[in-house]
């Protein structure tokens, strides 16, 4: 079985963070301000730079433990006799009662990462810092071979923020039903999980597996701290046409609308997109009943001004909706727009943008 774990660990995240990427085998060169090419059929990130001059701060993570794991995967500990054989690299005292601490694994290409975090950094207003550095970008993307007719190539781009970890480790497993040990002090043991406070140093004194493993640990070798944070996951900004997008994820060709109009309503919507390309004013347009979904033709990427107009018909009279999007790649930067209609007739109508909740 030939595994890509750094896709299939991305799209584990996707389920809770629909726009990180992961450092599966802990590049170090994903950090804030890093700039480089992303491939969207690997996951892998192809370092090529760093922002000049990058302003880069940092905030607290959300949690300290991260946990990122298959369904089939448990986690167990255990207590060892170390016997003083093993000293505590961050205390520099010998070790008599330890913890062995086993990942196990169900099936082949399961996977699980975990870390202890110490936070997230990011550039500081990442547009304005990508706008004045706009012609060095498009040098180092000539340079990258990401250029192509006065635009750079998607996949093209900057690290705009990084979950730093103080030390964990990915695994994953190659083989049906097998196990991964790692062995130390409780406390350095339990850091390696996340299952420490945020001044906690991971470290382990050995390692063990019953079978052959993809693993990449923090810190890398056995009986040392780690000096450096790792990043884990990362957030990505890259080019559409002329439009810098935060949290770009994939390659876009086109802005889809999707009209869902299945919420146990009952009016006909009609609806209208205008929007601007290249200083031209273009619309597309797509009736929806009760019951019922649609999408509306394909928009084009580089399309601004965005407007769509809803009218929910009535017998007599008509209810109006109407959303606003200035740069609509730049604010959907997956390209997809869905929109949720309700209403029974003769009641009041309602439109929502479901990503956002905003009200039309």
């Amino acid at each position: 079985m030939n595994t890509n774990w750094n896709l299939g660990f991305t799209q584990m995240l996707r389920n809770t963070q629909p726009s990180y990427w992961g450092n599966w085998s802990l590049d170090a060169h994903v950090a804030a301000g890093a700039v480089g090419i992303l491939n969207t059929s690997t996951g892998a990130f192809q370092y090529v730079s760093t922002l000049p001059s990058a302003a880069v701060a940092t905030t607290h993570a959300p949690s300290n433990e991260w946990k990122v794991q298959s369904s089939d995967v448990a986690q167990s500990t255990s207590s060892v006799d170390l016997s003083g054989s093993v000293v505590d690299p961050d205390t520099g005292t010998k070790v008599t009662a330890g913890l062995e601490m086993t990942w196990s694994f169900g099936h082949e290409g399961s996977l699980s990462s975990t870390f202890l975090l110490a936070n997230q950094a990011y550039l500081t207003d990442p547009l304005a810092q990508i706008a004045a550095n706009k012609d060095w970008l498009v040098q180092q993307a000539q340079a990258a071979g990401m250029y192509q007719n006065g635009e750079i190539t998607q996949g093209f781009g900057v690290v705009t923020q990084a979950l730093m970890a103080v030390s964990g480790l990915n695994l994953g497993s190659q083989s049906d039903k097998s196990t991964f040990s790692i062995t130390g002090s409780a406390g350095a043991t339990n850091a390696m999980a996340g299952n420490a406070g945020g001044d906690a140093k991971g470290s382990y004194a050995q390692t063990k597996a019953s079978s052959a493993f993809e693993q990449h640990l923090w810190p890398a070798d056995a009986n040392i701290v780690a000096t450096d944070l790792m990043p884990v996951a990362y957030q990505f900004a890259s080019f559409v046409g002329q439009t810098p997008v935060l949290g770009w994820v994939t390659n876009l060709s086109g802005i889809s609308i999707l009209l869902d109009d299945a919420h146990g309503g009952t009016y006909i919507v009609e609806a209208t997109a205008s929007y601007t390309v290249d200083g031209k004013k273009q619309s597309t347009s797509a009736t929806v009943s009760g019951g019922r979904s649609t999408m509306m033709n394909s928009i084009p990427v580089n399309a601004t001004g965005l407007e769509l107009d809803l009218t929910f018909k009535g017998m007599f009279s008509d209810e109006k909706h109407r959303f606003n999007w200035p740069s609509p790649i730049g604010q959907f930067p997956n390209g997809q727009i869905a929109i949720d209609l309700y209403g029974v007739w003769p009641g009041s109508s309602r439109a929502i943008e479901r990503t956002s909740g905003a009200v039309g």
